[in-house]
């Protein structure tokens, strides 16, 4: 086995993408959620929209992708992280903070002061990354999924 490898997704990625982001979701939320059957039925234009539009990185153990995490900017002075996804049999590993690591590098390429991300309440895993990380609490958000808003400065 190679050492995982985390890279940025481009345009010519768009099938891996696809393939990847699927996956995730499918994990996620299930092949009956809406978001699931909307991002289903992208053409390959679409997904390479997207990650033109949008920062994309996948960490890749023996050339296979096993997680994803994505960034936008979504404004001068902020990029917003969402959709941090390991594969079930990558997780444990420490693969997740290589892969914001990845995310937050290209926000400061950005210019920007902060990188700003939501995370489930209860998620212990995810919020002890983001922490060990320098990312703090917010706000908690209202709603049905239980968010919780966290900053980071660069």
């Amino acid at each position: 086995m190679t050492a995982p490898r985390v890279t940025r997704l481009t345009e010519a990625n768009w099938r891996e993408f696809a393939v990847v982001r699927l996956r995730a979701l499918t994990d996620s939320l299930g092949v009956d959620d809406p978001q699931y059957r909307h991002e289903s039925s992208f053409t390959a234009a679409q997904w390479r929209r997207r990650l033109r539009e949008h920062a994309q990185f996948t960490v890749l153990i023996d050339g296979r992708p096993a997680g994803l995490i994505s960034a936008q900017r979504e404004n001068a002075e902020s990029v917003y992280l969402y959709s941090l996804w390991l594969d079930p049999d990558a997780r444990g590993h420490g693969l997740a903070r290589p892969l914001v690591e990845a995310a937050v590098d290209w926000a400061r390429t950005q210019r920007v002061r902060t990188v700003t991300l939501r995370v489930a309440a209860d998620n212990t895993v995810a919020r002890g990354v983001y922490e060990s990380m320098g990312f703090r609490v917010a706000a908690a958000l209202v709603g049905p999924r239980h968010e919780l808003a966290m900053s980071l400065s660069v």
